[in-house]
């Protein structure tokens, strides 16, 4: 029984493939009723099988519109009362519905275009790397290399990186 734990724990630590990135990403879209992502492989079945589930959760998600949780209630309220205190008409509502990263390299994936390995702004380049993802701002007053996330691989991690 300790292997079969060690094994689960093992595959769920692990980096998945791109494609199973991408499938997740695109399920928690649909799942937030937002548009997805056309994927090279053209497989959707997994959004097929999960309709229902998908269904559910938009109902659900329907009758919680009006909840904020306790953090965001908070954060609301002063909102509310700062514009209030200075005169400010018009009011601001926090989102209600959030994509939430919640897998470690979810973001990395997500920092890039699909199935891409560069992008480029006036404001940054930012480049795929085994390591994770370079981000090179136009004009960084910390440093002209620009900014290095360190993520998990084999390649050793610098001391002052850990």
């Amino acid at each position: 029984m300790n292997d079969t734990v060690l094994t689960q724990d093992n595959e769920e630590n692990s980096t998945p493939p791109p494609q199973k990135w991408h499938q997740l990403i695109n399920l928690k879209l649909a799942a937030l009723g937002q548009p997805t992502c056309h994927l090279d492989d053209g497989d959707y079945s997994y959004l097929t099988i999960a309709d229902s589930l998908l269904k559910r959760y938009a109902r659900q998600r329907r009758l919680l519109s009006a909840y904020r949780c306790p953090a965001d209630q908070r954060i609301q309220d002063f909102l509310n009362t700062y514009l209030t205190e200075n005169d400010v008409d018009q009011q601001v509502e926090l989102p209600g519905t959030t994509f939430i990263v919640d897998k470690p390299g979810m973001a990395r994936e997500m920092s890039l275009p699909l199935n891409g390995t560069h992008f480029h702004s006036d404001l940054v380049d930012s480049y795929r790397l085994l390591q994770g993802v370079l981000h090179n701002p136009k004009s960084d007053r910390r440093t002209t290399k620009g900014v290095f996330h360190i993520a998990a691989g084999n390649l050793p991690v610098p001391d002052d990186k850990l």
